[in-house]
């Protein structure tokens, strides 16, 4: 066997991973390039070229699959823009970035908006959306502690609802423009929070401009 050979065959593919890893990155492919509107079991078992049984044997209900999947789907987008170790990011200045490219991410805010719709026909997705929200919120008190920065529950309350707002505004942004505006305004949503929380922090660029 040559050696180019043997490097191809030991590059993973899709039929090499196991059934709930292929019907989960094929339901992502779906979701974000059909909406919930054409998020489908049938549609994902055929994406992931798997019979419907293997589908319905790991996520009974297309409910099951769509947590599992905006989790899935977040997390991968964090994991892309190296936010998963806040510590390990650097300056304040660096997190701040990281997190606005992450509210500006189009496809979190896409993955969001299809669960909480579907929330609309299943009650228990309210639920589990409350603990994801909940979660998020934990997850940047916990961010933030790391920089020696501790927000009050009501000014990180206000912060995690504010760039919410953003995250969707910009999702149906559809100019250059627009784009630089939502981020010129988490940019200050977040220099406001630093400045509430801990007055003499602040990010090396909280002073400059961030419109374009």
């Amino acid at each position: 066997m040559s050696a180019s050979q043997a490097s191809r065959k030991s590059v993973p593919t899709d039929t090499d991973k196991d059934p709930r890893t292929r019907l989960i990155e094929a339901a992502l492919e779906v979701l974000l390039h059909d909406g919930i509107m054409g998020f489908s079991q049938s549609k994902v078992a055929r994406q992931a070229g798997l019979r419907q049984s293997h589908l319905t044997y790991y996520f009974p209900t297309r409910n099951d699959l769509l947590t599992v999947v905006v989790e899935h789907g977040c997390q991968l987008v964090i994991n892309a823009q190296d936010c998963s170790e806040p510590a390990a990011l650097g300056s304040l200045e660096d997190f701040r970035l990281r997190m606005c490219n992450n509210v500006c991410d189009t496809r979190i805010a896409r993955l969001m908006v299809a669960v909480t719709v579907a929330a609309e026909t299943d009650p228990r997705l309210k639920q589990w959306i409350s603990d994801f929200d909940r979660r998020m919120l934990n997850n940047k008190k916990e961010a933030f502690q790391q920089y020696g920065i501790t927000c009050s529950t009501d000014e990180l309350a206000l912060f995690h609802s504010t760039i919410a707002g953003i995250a969707l505004r910009n999702l149906n942004s559809c100019t250059p423009e627009d784009h630089a505006e939502a981020r010129h305004r988490f940019l200050l949503a977040f220099d406001r929070l630093v400045l509430a929380s801990h007055p003499t922090q602040r990010s090396e660029k909280s002073q400059e401009s961030t419109r374009p």
